[in-house]
């Protein structure tokens, strides 16, 4: 059952469906709250946000305000659900939208931005370029995905850090 690893909700049991749905392994969870681990006063976004717990994770851990996006109706239902364990925090917001629309179509601009979309889902350079455009400079765009796949991502995205865990990739950009 996937989890809140640290801070204020550390180890809240989140609900997660039965299938369908690939939350992000507690393993991969602590490498990237490991790696980032200052969140006071940042501003996050969890794109193909699942259940939330990315972004949950980055609440509980003092970030300022987070904002979920979800495209799928099972899951949005499942973030109110978790939401409601930690009493409906008025510093995350939810949204029931195509992560490319979102990061088109909002005014603001975050320190931190998580995708972890579907494996199967083919990923364009347009989309890398939303996320590129919603950044802060110096903010960090975080992908989890499948380490077959391969995507073409900006150079005005500065590759930090990666890491493997079996067929998960995990790969963190800066905007320069």
């Amino acid at each position: 059952m996937p989890r809140i690893i640290s801070g204020k909700h550390g180890r809240l049991k989140l609900i997660s469906p039965k299938h369908n749905l690939r939350p992000t392994a507690d393993r991969v969870k602590e490498y990237i709250f490991n790696v980032f681990q200052e969140f006071n006063d940042k501003t996050v976004l969890d794109l193909f946000s699942g259940i939330g717990s990315l972004g949950i994770e980055a609440y509980s851990r003092g970030a300022e305000e987070v904002f979920l996006v979800e495209n799928n109706n099972r899951s949005i239902e499942i973030i109110k659900k978790n939401l409601s364990k930690i009493n409906n925090p008025k510093h995350i917001k939810y949204y029931k939208s195509n992560a490319f629309n979102f990061c088109n179509e909002y005014d603001e601009y975050f320190d931190m931005i998580f995708a972890d979309p579907p494996y199967k889902l083919n990923l364009k350079n347009e989309f890398f370029k939303s996320v590129y455009l919603a950044l802060k400079v110096g903010g960090i765009f975080i992908l989890e995905n499948s380490i077959k796949n391969k995507f073409d991502i900006m150079d005005s995205l500065i590759l930090r850090k990666e890491k493997k865990f079996g067929e998960t990739g995990v790969w963190m950009y800066e905007k320069k």
